[in-house]
């Protein structure tokens, strides 16, 4: 079963009520019978709660320390990435005070990609508030 069939169906049986569970009890059905057992509709519903507590209670759980290492290796990589560009582009006219401004690329001159520009370089002035880790291989071997 791929990670994301799993979170997805996981996602769904968390917000909604068993009511609006029809498409997530086919999906269920469908991954069953992908793995060799088939059941209909109404013994779908049957094995929601235990699809969820084994999904979310086990397997996700054991794969939400890597899906945060991920997650915080991408935020330190796009800070990476834009550092050298917000480095070129911020300036303070007289260090005394408190203003700044960013010195805009030539291609970027309409008002939204300025705007867009700006609080993008807002959020690379400072680094990532969780510092950069490694989880143990054992946490993405399993799934």
């Amino acid at each position: 079963m791929k990670r994301i069939s799993f979170i997805k169906i996981c996602g769904n049986i968390a917000k909604h009520s068993f009511a609006r569970l029809s498409k997530t009890v086919d999906e269920i059905c469908e991954v069953l019978k992908a793995n060799g057992t088939t059941i209909d509709h109404q013994q779908g519903y049957l094995v929601v709660p235990e699809f969820y507590e084994w999904f979310h209670t086990n397997v996700f759980s054991y794969h939400s320390s890597a899906i945060a290492e991920f997650l915080n290796n991408l935020r330190w990589g796009l800070y990476d990435y834009l550092r050298p560009e917000f480095a070129r582009s911020f300036t303070k006219d007289d260090p005394a005070l408190i203003a700044y401004r960013y010195i805009f690329p030539h291609d970027c001159n309409t008002a939204v990609a300025r705007n867009m520009y700006w609080d993008l370089m807002n959020a690379v002035r400072s680094q990532p508030y969780m510092p950069r880790f490694e989880v143990t291989r054992f946490l993405k071997m399993r799934y």
